[in-house]
């Protein structure tokens, strides 16, 4: 175990099921993990948190959280879909009283597109886009080299762009948002659940992939004739699909992408740090600069 002298990066990231807090060392390595339930109520997971982070056993040099949901650039959850009573929680305020050290709280996706751009899939990339496709779809920006928050700390939400117009109305209130058509959740809608690499082999299969796929290179498309990055990683747990599915993808783009031919840089990659990199990037964030290039 790391000695308790030595003061690490520890990142934390709140998930559906899990909390887990990971603890990053000056070499920029994970040396330590935990993990705990996470409670519907915003007291108990202050709780949680706190539990899972002591149970690293280290020294807490800075602390970084990700949340699902929307959070300002004080560090006040006002929305998030996995606590009974989000508005106004100030986790910067209660964490950072608990251990004495500054505390960074960011949107859940956009601690995994940090993570993946410093150590995995974007390392050395300085502008890119991550959608990760899960029971919603998340996301984040990074341009030229700095994650794109926005004024109210909201920005990488692309899971709520409007793809049909006159679609049906998601549970926000918005009609035709992607994350109805292209999120792990409308996979398994319009199959026998997700797709794994036996059912690939079968015709039924590779016809259930491609529809997914172009409903996914329908938002990619959009978020790259906005954005024009270098790198789109592909993360989320749909991705455990693997290649079939990235390929699948760029099958499709050029329909969908305006000056296709001339955007030879773009490439679509597959995330690399499975389900780490939202805390891992929580570390590196509350951490403050990062140079991983």
């Amino acid at each position: 175990m790391q000695s308790m002298s030595a003061r690490c990066a520890v990142g934390v990231d709140v998930g559906g099921t899990k909390v887990l807090a990971v603890a990053v060392d000056a070499r920029l390595e994970v040396i330590g993990e935990q993990r705990r339930p996470t409670p519907a109520d915003p007291d108990a997971l202050i709780e949680a948190i706190v539990d899972a982070v002591n149970g690293l056993g280290v020294a807490v040099g800075s602390l970084g959280i990700g949340v699902a949901g929307l959070v300002t650039p004080e560090g006040v959850v006002r929305v998030s879909p996995h606590l009974t009573r989000p508005a106004e929680l100030d986790l910067v305020g209660r964490l950072g009283s608990r251990f004495g050290v500054a505390v960074r709280v960011e949107n859940d996706a956009n601690v995994a597109t940090w993570g993946e751009a410093q150590l995995g899939a974007g390392r050395g990339v300085r502008d890119l886009v991550m959608v990760t496709l899960g029971t919603g779809i998340g996301g984040g920006i990074v341009c030229n080299g700095e994650l794109v928050r926005g004024v109210h700390g909201f920005a990488g939400e692309p899971g709520h762009m409007t793809i049909a117009f006159d679609g049906p109305a998601h549970v926000t209130g918005l009609r035709g948002s992607w994350e109805m058509y292209a999120s792990g959740t409308a996979l398994r809608h319009a199959g026998d659940g997700l797709l794994d690499v036996e059912r690939l082999a079968t015709t039924a299969g590779r016809e259930q992939l491609d529809a997914f796929a172009r409903v996914v290179a329908v938002g990619v498309g959009n978020l790259i004739a906005i954005l024009d990055p270098e790198v789109v990683v592909l993360g989320g747990g749909v991705v455990s699909i693997g290649e079939p599915l990235r390929a699948a993808v760029v099958s499709h783009l050029d329909q969908w992408v305006f000056g296709a031919k001339e955007r030879t840089s773009l490439r679509v990659v597959l995330a690399q740090l499975g389900e780490r990199a939202g805390a891992v990037g929580a570390a590196l964030l509350g951490a403050g600069p990062v140079n991983a290039a």
